[in-house]
């Protein structure tokens, strides 16, 4: 594949652009998780729902656009105003408790009623004569006309009403026409408005909650940072990683023109992890297919580290981010302990960039072109059960369902210098290596 047009396009993104993204994705759901369980989240839910219902909506428009006068409130207040002004209804008021009325009433009940009869009888007598006035009187009127009627008792029971605290603060309610800032449902919704333009809330609103489940499906087992100073306080070891103990660790082959040094030559400076490869002499132990282990005398000395002691993954998001020195073998891999499989997280073999999986139906992968080793790029490896998809930051480069893995394998970082190549100096540049499984 050449990633020199996708490059060019900007469809392959730059690993500053990648690394960005890796970051703000780990923020968005840890910030999104934050928000998901805050007081102000769980308030502002509760009340959305109130604030958005039916009969919220209801009652502020009716607080709002309800016309005083079409009140309850208005009506008794009204009503009582009307009575209060019916001077025939006051009168009759101011004369059913009054004693010119109870002295009518019980001269009415006398003998001597009957002498109001006669007109010579009334001039001779001042009781009779103010009985006789009294009895012709407009408060006298007044009483029979409303003797028998129910609105005394009702304009009585409106002064009552009236006076209470109740109807006074019905009142003062009804009558103002700011009425719903006076409300709780006001102060509800103000404050939901205020939470829902808080940042944090806008934020957890606008995430889509599918696509943070699935960002998270990937589980943190290894993260590398290369903040170690020694190799034997890292998680990594110096040698091959064979599961046979009996098969020696460190060596390097007879076809190879490097000694391993044991992990020598491998160090971490500002984060990174730096494996040089050494133009010195070193004799060390070579693998001979024909004659076995057999000591050699190389020029030029470089080193592999791995981590089959501390860790190993079986499936799962491999990433490492990488760059090289030098037109010879640099590798990030996983093996196995044995000779196959071998999967080639990232392998430039002096030439070109390759990816792919070395297994018992042979090798399986990808030559990659128009990207340089020199740079630092992400790649990834992404391992299910059926398949195996490889990366450049952001662009798939190759997939397999072949030579799929079968059991954990570890991580290995190694340079070498094959027998073909003209030998020289180089080294590998391991930013970051972060592991992850499925959940």
């Amino acid at each position: 594949m050449n990633l020199f047009f996708k490059r060019l396009t900007g469809r392959l993104h730059s690993t500053e652009r990648m690394e960005r993204r890796i970051m703000e994705e780990e923020e968005r759901i840890a910030r999104y998780r934050q928000v998901e369980n805050s007081a102000e989240l769980k308030e502002y839910l509760e009340l959305k729902q109130t604030v958005e219902s039916k009969e919220f909506k209801q009652k502020k428009h009716n607080l709002i656009h309800t016309k005083y006068k079409s009140t309850p409130t208005y009506a008794t207040i009204h009503e009582y105003k009307k009575l209060l002004h019916d001077k025939q209804l006051q009168l009759y008021l101011e004369m059913e408790t009054s004693e010119r009325l109870k002295n009518y009433l019980a001269f009415r009940q006398s003998e001597n009623y009957v002498k109001l009869q006669s007109a010579k009888e009334v001039r001779n007598s001042l009781e009779l004569k103010q009985m006789a006035e009294f009895e012709k009187s407009k408060e006298y009127k007044s009483y029979l006309t409303y003797r028998d009627s129910k609105l005394p008792a009702r304009f009585k029971a409106l002064v009552a009403e009236v006076a209470t605290d109740e109807y006074k603060k019905q009142h003062a309610f009804w009558s103002n026409p700011n009425r719903w800032k006076t409300t709780d449902e006001y102060q509800q919704e103000v404050r939901y408005k205020r939470l829902a333009a808080m940042a944090d809330i806008v934020f957890y609103m606008q995430q889509d909650k599918q696509e943070i489940e699935r960002l998270e499906r990937w589980r943190a087992v290894f993260s590398e940072e290369f903040d170690w100073q020694r190799l034997s306080d890292s998680k990594w070891r110096a040698g091959f990683g064979y599961d046979n103990p009996k098969l020696l660790q460190e060596h390097s082959f007879a076809n190879e023109q490097q000694a391993n040094s044991g992990g020598k030559n491998v160090g971490t400076v500002d984060g990174k992890l730096h494996l040089f490869t050494k133009r010195e002499k070193m004799t060390a132990p070579a693998w001979d297919a024909k004659k076995g282990f057999v000591n050699k005398d190389f020029e030029y000395t470089s080193d592999i580290i791995q981590t089959a002691e501390n860790f190993r993954q079986q499936g799962g998001l491999f990433m490492a981010k990488i760059r090289t020195v030098g037109n010879i073998h640099h590798a990030l891999w996983l093996g196995s302990g044995k000779k196959l499989p071998v999967v080639s997280l990232f392998h430039y073999n002096g030439k070109n960039i390759v990816v792919g999986c070395h297994g018992e139906k042979g090798f399986d992968g990808e030559v990659l072109r128009g990207i340089s080793p020199t740079r630092y790029y992400i790649y990834s490896l992404r391992w299910t059960e059926k398949e195996l998809v490889w990366y450049i930051n952001n662009v798939e480069v190759y997939r397999t369902t072949r030579n799929i893995p079968q059991e954990k394998l570890f991580l290995a970082v190694s340079s070498f210098i094959d027998e073909h190549q003209r030998a020289m100096e180089g080294q590998m540049n391991v930013a970051w290596i972060r592991v992850f499984a499925e959940k």
